[in-house]
């Protein structure tokens, strides 16, 4: 019984720290203008848990602009059969022209204007 009030509490505990109300969508392309920002996708974790060792503060360039991660929320995810906890990923464009990213195993044609 004790095992089972634990296992709740670290389930509903994960899915309450990320906002149910912020669907974090999933692009397979986007088109941007320099200077613009747009969450392209989320990374997330086990089903219905956080992803772990995610810093807020990391970022990541590509050949046009930086991936930064950004507000916690959930996404649709097939594999878990529904909504799970996730943080978002932001793409910031810092040049003009095209490339294709992959961000959490999803492909995305990145156009920068």
């Amino acid at each position: 019984m004790f095992r089972t009030i634990v296992l709740v509490c670290v389930i509903l505990g994960s899915v309450v720290s990320a906002d149910p109300n912020n669907k974090i969508p999933t692009h397979r392309s986007v088109d941007l203008k320099v200077g613009q920002s747009v969450v392209v996708n989320g990374y997330r974790g086990e089903c219905g848990s956080r992803p772990n060792n995610v810093d807020p503060n990391r970022t990541r360039n590509t050949k046009l602009g930086i991936l930064s991660n950004g507000e916690w929320g959930v996404t649709k995810s097939r594999t878990c059969g529904g909504w799970t906890p996730a943080v978002e990923v932001i793409f910031t464009a810092k040049k003009k022209g095209r490339e294709t990213i992959e961000v959490a195993g999803t492909k995305i044609k990145v156009t920068v204007r």
